[in-house]
């Protein structure tokens, strides 16, 4: 019997590339969307509260049936839909989780996806794991609007859903109505849309988040994907969920059973406790302000050290376009100057040419973390402008 081939090893992603040379350069990690402190005490005193019982077992692999139900309460109160938490939510680990699952549901070889770039990596991968492939509308600068004819021309026969990501990483904004009926209007070829709204509490306007439940009106041809990482600056907890039609969500369960089956029961009933709080809304407002302060702010400092840069409408990602080669500038201010950012490069599947230069900055820090990055990039311009080498 010949033994098979080994599969080529997948290349290493860039948020455990970069992270693992700002360790080891004791560089600030502004490349990496995680917090650099803990999650709001409410999470935790909800944990601490828990007893020592089944708690603490398997819950059902559907999700916990108070984290559905605190769930469903939610998309009723903010979005004004009305979701059976039996048949319609399902509880993952992470969003993550929650993207694989419903990929995987969805797509099989020889389908296609539409990712709209610049798109979170995460997106391609599932949709390849599955045996699909992907078929891409490339924005091509922070400006750019989703084109309902571009869009509709990427379509073709093959094509079995389209994966958005509402509010944006990276670009930092939502989708605006227009966007989201081009996107819509997908559905009458049979088109699932996929929306990723994990940064959905962080308006940093103050706005309503709008999404796909408002937008698509067939529960089987649209998904919301979430999680409670980014809201609750909690994104070791790995705790997500999805939002589909019955039948979709039947498909999505079938895959998330033999996955992980169920995500750390403790950590589902902390945030349906917090989620049914009827505090939390203010809780996530005043979050969503104090981010506003710290994006401004470094926005700021940026523009005085000569980096023209943009606030995010919503999220924490800052993007500021450094005049040279964004890929060279991460590796050598990593080094150099000991602050770690991510090119945006590695949010398109091919280059291009006006985001070259462009690089995001996770802001999702204390204010003394961000001062510190700050500190360390004026002194490597004034450095760099000393030795005539600074553009």
């Amino acid at each position: 019997m010949t033994p098979t081939a080994a599969a080529a090893p997948a290349a290493e992603s860039v948020f455990v590339r970069i992270p693992a040379l700002a360790a080891r350069h004791g560089a600030v990690n502004l490349a990496q969307g995680v917090f650099d402190h803990g999650p709001d005490q409410a999470l935790l005193a909800a944990l601490a509260a828990l007893g020592s019982g089944l708690e603490h077992q398997y819950a059902p692999s559907a999700g916990h049936p108070l984290l559905r139900s605190a769930l469903a309460g939610r998309l009723r109160l903010l979005e004004g839909v009305a979701v059976d938490p039996d048949t319609e939510v399902t509880v993952t680990v992470g969003a993550t989780e929650a993207l694989h699952c419903v990929i995987g549901a969805l797509v099989g070889p020889g389908d296609e996806v539409v990712l709209v770039e610049p798109a979170y990596e995460q997106y391609a991968p599932a949709v390849r794991s599955a045996g699909g492939t992907t078929r891409a509308l490339r924005l091509t600068g922070p400006g750019d609007r989703i084109d309902a004819a571009a869009l509709a021309a990427v379509v073709t026969p093959a094509t079995r859903a389209i994966v958005v990501n509402s509010p944006w990483n990276p670009l930092g904004r939502g989708l605006d109505a227009e966007e989201w009926r081009a996107v819509a209007d997908l559905t009458r070829r049979g088109v699932v849309v996929v929306s990723d709204e994990t940064y959905e509490d962080l308006n940093l306007d103050g706005s309503p988040h709008t999404g796909v439940l408002g937008a698509v009106a067939d529960p089987e041809l649209r998904v919301k994907i979430s999680s409670v990482s980014k809201s609750f600056a909690a994104t070791g907890w790995r705790v997500g969920w999805t939002v589909a039609g019955p039948e979709l969500t039947r498909r999505i369960r079938a895959v998330h059973q033999f996955v992980t089956f169920c995500p750390p029961t403790p950590l589902q009933i902390a945030v349906a406790s917090v989620l049914g709080a009827p505090d939390t809304p203010e809780v996530l407002a005043r979050r969503a302000r104090d981010l506003r302060a710290r994006v401004d702010g470094f926005v700021s400092a940026l523009h005085g050290l000569g980096l023209p840069a943009t606030a995010p409408a919503n999220g924490f990602f800052v993007l500021a376009d450094v005049g040279e080669d964004a890929e060279r500038w991460c590796d050598r201010t990593i080094v150099e100057a000991r602050v770690a950012a991510l090119p945006m490069s590695v949010f398109y599947s091919e280059p291009v040419p006006p985001m070259a230069s462009v690089v995001r900055f996770a802001v999702c820090k204390r204010r003394e973390t961000l001062d510190e990055a700050v500190r360390r990039l004026r002194s490597h311009h004034t450095r760099r402008r000393t030795s005539c080498t600074w553009p």
